[in-house]
């Protein structure tokens, strides 16, 4: 068998100036949606934290100010059930509709993730690993200050 040289191209490409112009294009839109998700998210799990909290009765009183996230092994964030007071009380959802809200609250917080880090961790004071993961205080006042426009 012998080797031929093409006659054409295989396949045409747009201009690389215009690829390239595209593809910034495209990584930016990327970006900025990524940091809404981020900002959103942390809205949302202040939200959930004030009705776990209230059994969703919006002009009831709650003291959350913080929760715990743990990272899980793709990067998002996960709560654990563990919250403090704005007086830095320490509590956890005790009750099987605690377990049921943490799980709930987790289908926000998963959104909370790397490609967002750079909005959340901000609004948040690490903590000591728990079982190797990496542990953070969100602070809910923080986060539901953040604009989700």
């Amino acid at each position: 068998m012998t080797d031929q040289t093409p006659s054409r191209p295989a396949y045409e490409l747009p201009d690389s100036g215009a690829l390239g112009a595209a593809a910034l294009e495209s990584l930016k839109a990327v970006e900025k949606a990524n940091d809404r998700l981020g900002r959103v998210m942390a809205v949302v799990t202040a939200a959930a934290m004030r009705d776990i909290l209230t059994d969703f009765d919006h002009s009831a009183p709650f003291d959350a100010a913080r929760v715990q996230l743990v990272e899980g092994e793709d990067g998002s964030l996960f709560p654990t059930g563990r919250y403090w007071t704005a007086a830095g009380e320490e509590r956890m959802f005790a009750d099987a509709d605690g377990l049921g809200a943490i799980h709930d609250m987790s289908e926000w917080t998963r959104y909370l993730s790397d490609e967002n880090r750079d909005v959340w961790l901000p609004l948040c004071d690490e903590l000591p690993d728990l079982d190797r993961r990496p542990t953070f205080a969100l602070d809910l006042v923080k986060a539901a200050a953040l604009p989700i426009d």
